[in-house]
C-alpha cells in the first residue's frame, strides 16, 4: 500500500499505555494511517522522514486564549502560533463580541478559513462581562445569538468563559435570561439542555468552598484563573477541569502536578499573549518550558497540550499519536526540559515559513470604523472632578483609589485623602501622587466619561490611552497631567483606533489598531515591534510590570478583582456594584 509519507526512528509516547517506543509512523491525507514497522506491514510512501530516534509528539492544543489579545487578524496569528508547535486553538472572542456583538464573532469565523491552524471558537457568554448598567458595549451576546452560532458553524465547540461569577454566587442562578422558541432559557441552561456534551468554560477567581461548589452545580466546571495550591487542590478534587497559564506556574503547583496522579484533569492555556512577547519568548511552548524547568516530566507535559484539552473540547480526531488521527506533530531535539522544537507538521506536512506579504484588508468594510461619538466632542470638561457643596470648605476629601501591583492585573480598593482646590480635586498636584483615569464610551453616541483615581505603578509625566481595553473596549485614558492626555486621547480617536503613550506633549510609542479599535493587519514582526515599543515607554513612565499594556488595559475589566473602571463608573468587582468616586 502507498502513503503519502512515512515517519521512521520517531520516539513516540504512549498516553495509555504510558511507555516509549521507537517506531515508523504512515501517514495518509493528512491522518495517521498505522504505527509499526511499515516495512513488515508492507507499507511504501513518496516520502520518507527519518526522525533520528528524537522525540515525536502530538502537536499543541491550546483551548483558552484570545487572538484579539495579540492584537492580529487570525490568520497572522496562526501563522505566529504554528512555529511555536501549536497545532490547534479554540479562541473565545468576547473582544471583537463587545465591540461589533454576533456579526463580530461571524467575521471571526469567517476569515479563519484557510489559515495554517486548525482555529475553534467558544462563544462569548459574558459580552457584557457583567450588568448592562456596569458598562457599555457595542454588542451583546444572549441565548438567541448563541443559538445561531452552534446552528450554523461546526467551528464553535464551547460555550466561553463565564465572567460574571460573582452575581452567579450571590444570586445563585445562571447568565441572563433569554426567551427562545416561546422558552425562556439562561445560556448555561440552553447549553445543558440542548448541547449537553458541549463543554462550558469558567471564569473563578480565588473561589473556594461553597462558591466554586455553587458554580459546579451551575454548570460551570473549569477554570482558568490565577490558581494557588490549595485552590487547584479544590478544584481537581471536586472535578473540575484547571488550564493552567504561565501565571499558575509556580514551583508547587509543578511538584503537586508531577506527585499527583491528576493526568487528563489539566492542560496548559495562554489566555492573553501580547504580539512581542509571542515574538520573543513563544507561545503555549514557552510554557511548557517553564514548567518542565520546574520538574514536570515530558510525558506529563504531552498528556497536559493534547490528549486532556482534546477530550475536554470533545476533538475525537487529535491529540494522541494513533490510527485515525490527524498527523500533527512536533519533533524535537531531544527529551530535555530545553523543549527544543526541530520541526512542525501540520496534517503530515513540514511547516514551513511563508513569504512575507504586504498587509491587506482582509475584515468587512464596515469593521474598520467602531467609533459614535458626538460631533464637536472635547473631554476638556472630564478633567474637572467637582466636590460636593458640604466638601467646598474642606481642604482634603477622602476618595476611593483603584491601587495597581507589580505582579498581576488585580487591583486593590484603597482610601486616600486628597486635596481640594477651588472646589476640585486636585489629582495634578505631584502631592496627590495620583494619576487620572477616564473611560470614554465609544458606542452609543453619547460619549458618557467615568472619572477615577488610580495610585500604586502608575504613570509620571505622561499618559496613555486605548481603544483596546478590557473586555468592553471603551477608550481608556490615563495620565498625571491634562496636555499629554489630551494629546493622547486625540491620537486615539484620529486614527479610529489604537493606543499610544505621551510625554512633554510628544508621543512617545503608537499602534493603530483599525479593526473595531482592537486588532491590526500589519505583518506579525511590525506588530510586534510597535507593540514593544509602547510596553518600554509604559515601563518608562513608571508602570513598572512584566505586561504594562495588560496591567493598564485591564483597569476597565469589571470581572477581575478588586476594584476596576467603566463608563458607567468605579466598579466593586466582588458586591457587582458601583461605588462613589469620594465617600461621603
Amino acid at each position: 500500500m502507498l502513503v503519502d509519507t512515512i515517519f521512521t526512528n520517531a520516539r513516540v509516547f504512549n498516553v495509555f499505555l504510558k511507555r516509549w517506543q521507537t517506531t515508523d509512523i504512515a501517514v495518509l491525507s493528512g491522518k495517521i494511517l498505522y504505527i509499526g514497522n511499515t516495512e513488515t506491514a508492507g507499507l511504501t510512501s513518496k516520502e520518507t522522514v527519518n526522525c533520528g530516534r528524537k522525540p515525536l509528539i502530538p502537536g499543541l492544543i491550546d483551548i483558552h486564549l484570545h487572538i484579539e489579545s495579540s492584537l492580529c487578524t487570525p490568520c497572522t496569528f496562526a501563522s505566529a502560533v504554528l512555529p511555536h508547535g501549536v497545532t490547534t486553538v479554540v479562541s473565545e472572542p468576547h473582544e471583537i463580541a463587545n465591540v461589533f456583538g454576533l456579526k463580530g464573532i461571524e467575521e471571526m469565523i469567517r476569515v479563519s478559513k484557510g489559515a495554517a491552524i486548525d482555529i475553534f471558537y467558544g462563544v462569548p457568554s459574558s459580552v457584557p462581562s457583567t450588568k448592562r448598567e456596569l458598562e457599555t458595549t457595542g454588542g451583546v451576546i444572549g441565548t438567541a445569538e448563541l443559538e445561531t452560532l452552534l446552528r450554523r458553524y461546526p467551528e464553535v465547540v464551547c460555550l466561553g468563559e463565564v465572567m460574571n461569577y460573582s452575581s452567579m454566587i450571590h444570586n445563585f442562578t445562571g447568565l441572563v435570561e433569554k426567551k427562545i422558541h416561546s422558552r425562556t432559557l439562561n445560556m448555561i441552561d440552553y447549553i445543558k439542555d440542548t448541547y449537553p456534551l458541549t463543554a462550558i468554560e469558567g471564569h473563578c477567581p480565588s473561589v473556594r468552598n461553597l462558591d466554586l461548589a455553587k458554580l459546579l452545580y451551575l454548570g460551570i466546571d473549569s477554570d482558568h484563573c490565577l490558581q494557588d495550591l490549595e485552590g487547584m487542590h479544590q478544584r481537581l478534587a471536586n472535578g473540575m477541569f484547571v488550564e493552567i497559564q504561565e501565571k499558575s506556574v509556580t514551583q508547587e503547583i509543578i511538584t503537586y502536578l508531577q506527585e499527583h496522579d491528576v493526568d487528563g484533569r489539566y492542560s496548559f492555556v495562554t489566555d492573553d499573549v501580547p504580539p512581542d512577547i509571542l515574538q520573543e519568548r513563544g507561545h503555549l511552548d514557552y510554557i511548557v518550558r517553564k514548567a518542565m524547568e520546574k520538574g514536570l516530566s515530558l510525558e506529563k507535559v504531552i498528556t497536559a497540550t493534547s490528549l486532556a484539552p482534546a477530550e475536554r473540547m470533545g476533538f475525537r480526531n487529535r491529540g494522541i499519536i494513533a490510527p485515525g488521527k490527524l498527523a500533527d506533530f512536533i519533533l524535537l531535539r531531544d527529551e530535555s526540559p530545553d523543549f527544543v522544537i526541530e520541526d512542525v507538521y501540520k496534517k503530515g506536512i513540514k511547516y514551513t515559513a511563508p513569504a512575507r506579504t504586504s498587509a491587506a484588508r482582509s475584515f468587512n468594510h464596515s469593521f474598520y470604523d467602531s467609533f459614535s461619538l458626538p460631533e464637536q466632542f472635547t473631554i476638556d470638561e472630564m478633567f474637572t472632578i467637582s466636590v460636593n457643596k458640604k466638601f467646598e470648605a474642606q481642604k482634603k476629601v477622602k476618595c476611593h483609589v483603584i491601587r495597581k501591583n507589580n505582579r498581576d492585573t488585580y487591583t486593590t480598593c484603597a482610601v486616600k485623602s486628597i486635596e481640594v482646590i477651588n472646589k476640585t480635586i486636585d489629582w495634578e498636584s505631584p502631592r496627590s501622587d495620583v494619576n487620572l483615569v477616564l473611560v470614554i464610551d465609544r458606542y452609543s453616541g453619547k460619549a458618557q466619561t467615568a472619572q477615577g483615581l488610580l495610585d500604586g505603578i502608575r504613570i509620571h509625566k505622561g499618559a496613555f490611552c486605548s481603544s483596546y481595553a478590557h473586555d468592553h473596549h471603551n477608550i481608556l485614558l490615563a495620565g498625571d497631567n491634562i496636555t499629554d492626555m489630551k494629546k493622547a486621547f486625540h491620537w486615539v480617536v484620529t486614527e479610529r483606533g489604537g493606543m499610544c503613550t505621551v510625554s512633554s506633549g510628544k508621543i512617545l510609542s503608537s499602534v493603530r489598531l483599525s479593526i473595531g479599535g482592537i486588532l491590526s493587519e500589519a505583518p506579525m514582526d511590525v506588530l510586534s515591534k510597535d507593540v514593544l515599543s509602547v510596553q518600554q515607554s509604559l515601563r518608562q513612565l513608571g508602570i513598572d510590570h512584566a505586561n504594562p499594556i495588560m496591567s493598564m488595559c485591564t483597569l476597565t475589566l469589571p470581572v477581575s478583582p478588586e476594584l476596576k473602571i467603566t463608563d458607567k463608573g468605579l466598579i466593586d468587582v466582588r458586591q457587582s456594584k458601583r461605588v462613589p468616586l469620594i465617600i461621603e
